[in-house]
């Protein structure tokens, strides 16, 4: 009735830095039908080493010194984000000290949704599935670990549905 449960997705280990675990980019532009990772934006990502990185650490090297939740892009400007804020406000404080400007994940949601083109895609790496408004629509999760004794995340994917359908 309820159908066969699946296992969470096992990747090896946080390159150094943090950022995504090995192998979760590749896996998630299969997801998401990236056909050009260069055209990404990655929010929250300044470790990403492709695309167009946002984080609010200049010491990161990001394409984009700014808060996620403040992007100075124009509206509808990417088919696809993947976002990886901190977890909670004290992994911010001890990871990256950044808890003065901890993004809730309903904060990232919000912007995405305004850079995002109409059918575009956003994935969000949270230890919560956040709530979502329109005009996201929830495509679905899947669990994310680096293997036994790490916590798992969840990986929500999102489409922003065209304003004419919401």
């Amino acid at each position: 009735m309820y159908g066969k449960p699946k296992k969470a997705m096992l990747f090896d280990d946080f390159p150094e830095g943090g950022g995504y675990p090995h192998g979760f980019l590749e896996w998630a532009f299969g997801i998401m039908r990236v056909t050009d990772p260069e055209k990404v934006l990655h929010l929250c990502g300044g470790s990403v080493k492709s695309g167009v990185t946002v984080d609010i650490r200049p010491e990161k090297n990001p394409s984009i010194v700014a808060d996620c939740r403040s992007v100075p892009l124009q509206d509808e400007s990417f088919d696809f984000i993947l976002a990886d804020p901190p977890y909670a406000e004290d992994y911010a404080k001890n990871l990256y000290g950044t808890q003065d400007v901890y993004p809730k994940p309903g904060e990232i949601l919000k912007e995405a949704s305004r850079l995002l083109k109409p059918y575009g895609k956003v994935g969000l790496l949270h230890f919560i599935v956040p709530m979502s408004r329109k005009p996201l629509k929830l495509l679905g999760v899947w669990g994310i670990t680096t293997g036994a004794g790490y916590a798992i995340r969840a990986w929500s994917l999102f489409e922003k549905m065209p304003s004419e359908i919401v």
